[in-house]
């Protein structure tokens, strides 16, 4: 059997695993890429191709296509970390527990947004959306106002990324945040109080603006409330 013939998963896995040799080893690597935890060199050839605002700066008119090295220092390690890892290997290192990958799906999306990465994108809006789904499950199972509360303060970070790094049209995070938290505000008006909640109405309007949509119009117009508020045909 040629290897053509062994399927596109075979050639993909041969990819992937030639790629994470060359991860690893370092072989050929051409780019620097600086972190608050130091540099790590990587190949330009896998790397830009991926990302339009890497491609511009390295092989562009900026001083990084003479150094051969870019700065990210800005950004969090461990995030682009796995952002280079999913580059060569087409997916990022995962985290335990539901909390952990739910942040950590977000933050990825927001790293996708950031260095325009497509594909990174729409793999961690689905991610993040089927967390935001485990959390709804696990909610209806127990049905607890303490627990809506619990859950209220792991989705303040998640709520704070997303509105304070993503563009006002971006829904990918929004929207399923908004539609998990809803019910539990449905079923605890009072939760409406809650410094969590608050917090993230306060520092960020439009949160609350998506809540609106979410509690007052989506149950009796479908997404007209969203698009009626947030004035988008989307």
């Amino acid at each position: 059997m040629s290897f053509t013939e062994r399927g596109p998963d075979h050639a993909r896995e041969a990819l992937v695993q030639a790629n994470e040799r060359l991860l690893e080893s370092g072989q050929g690597a051409d780019l620097t890429i600086i972190t608050k935890d130091g540099s790590k060199k990587y190949h330009s050839a896998i790397v830009c191709p991926r990302s339009s605002v890497l491609s511009a700066a390295y092989w562009g008119s900026f001083k990084e296509s003479l150094t051969k090295t870019i700065d990210l220092s800005e950004d969090n390690p461990l995030m682009v970390d796995n952002m280079m890892r999913y580059f060569y290997l087409l997916d990022y290192p995962g985290q335990e527990g539901l909390e952990g990958s739910f942040k950590l799906h977000a933050q990825m999306y927001v790293m996708g947004d950031k260095f325009d990465v497509s594909d990174l994108r729409k793999i961690a809006a689905r991610r993040v959306a089927d967390s935001c789904d485990s959390f709804g499950k696990e909610y209806h199972r127990h049905p607890e106002e303490q627990l809506a509360a619990s859950y209220l303060k792991i989705f303040r970070d998640v709520v704070c990324l997303a509105y304070k790094s993503l563009p006002e049209m971006d829904f990918a995070l929004s929207r399923p945040l908004a539609k998990t938290i809803a019910p539990w505000l449905a079923a605890y008006p009072h939760l409406l109080k809650n410094p969590d909640y608050q917090f993230c109405c306060i520092q960020f309007p439009l949160f609350g603006l998506d809540m609106q949509a979410e509690i007052l119009f989506v149950a009796h117009a479908g997404d007209l409330g969203w698009r009626v508020l947030r004035r988008t045909e989307s």
